[in-house]
């Protein structure tokens, strides 16, 4: 049986991630981990390039990388597990919405791109969280590992087909609202990225030594309302299942300039 390999953006010890190996594991299925040695949120798809990375072994499928969500993957795929590839790929749990343009932001998303981009199909999975202080971690990010393989994953392996989805590398970013936690039945709504909005927030403050520093901040759950977009998804209440096609090629242009050409 071909194995689930699983990386995140929070950090080998982040609850989400030890969710989705919990749930991997007590259904039979055997796993990998490569994920960020310490949280890492916010780093997209980078990767490191001017200094060394090292790799800490916790157990013979569980390793941590100290750098990126990206550089744990490529570690994972090509050294640390390079003799099996993986049935599928899962990022996350993320604490926290990956929604519309959080995407080019996002080291949970950027994790599953890089997977997406070795040939697995992938899957980039997050707890969209209204209320970080109210929130019951163990209990959500069990609850969201379990909606996963018993509801989510079923319903995607219904709409593509199973074997084209894995014979074919698919990508998808999900997001499960923290207000729907505990229900049996969620419904699951097929979605595009929308469009946050972050308010531009900057604080900024002084250092002991007087010297100036910032905080990126900003209203993290305001969005413009675009109907069939994730962020009004789990707005109302909604599983969000957004397929994911990465090209940044402007291709109306291209069509416009060869159309054009000559005249």
């Amino acid at each position: 049986m071909r194995k689930i390999f699983i990386t995140n953006d929070d950090g080998i010890n982040a609850p989400g991630l030890s969710a989705l190996e919990q749930a991997v594991s007590k259904r039979g299925f055997s796993f990998f981990t490569s994920a960020p040695l310490s949280e890492q949120s916010g780093c997209g798809h980078s990767i490191t390039l001017l200094r060394p990375l090292r790799v800490k072994k916790f157990a013979e499928n569980r390793f941590a990388v100290d750098g990126t969500p990206t550089d744990s993957v490529f570690l994972g795929l090509h050294e640390l597990f390079k003799d099996e590839k993986p049935l599928f790929a899962l990022s996350g749990i993320n604490r926290g919405g990956n929604l519309g343009n959080d995407f080019t932001y996002s080291g949970t998303v950027g994790a599953a791109m890089e997977t997406y981009s070795n040939g697995i199909t992938s899957f980039a999975l997050s707890l969209f969280v209204t209320d970080f202080a109210a929130l019951e971690e163990k209990y959500a990010f069990a609850y969201v590992a379990d909606l996963f393989f018993d509801a989510i994953l079923p319903e995607i392996e219904k709409k593509t087909g199973k074997d084209v989805l894995y014979e074919t590398p698919h990508f998808f970013n999900i997001n499960v609202p923290d207000t729907i936690v505990g229900e049996p039945n969620p419904e699951i709504c097929w979605t595009s990225l929308g469009e946050r909005r972050y308010g531009g927030g900057v604080i900024k403050r002084v250092d002991p030594r007087r010297n100036d520093y910032y905080w990126i901040g900003g209203d993290q759950h305001s969005f413009l309302d675009i109907e069939g977009s994730d962020c009004n998804a789990v707005k109302s209440g909604c599983v969000s299942v957004t397929p994911i096609a990465v090209s940044f090629t402007d291709r109306q242009l291209l069509e416009h300039i060869g159309e054009n050409h000559g005249k």
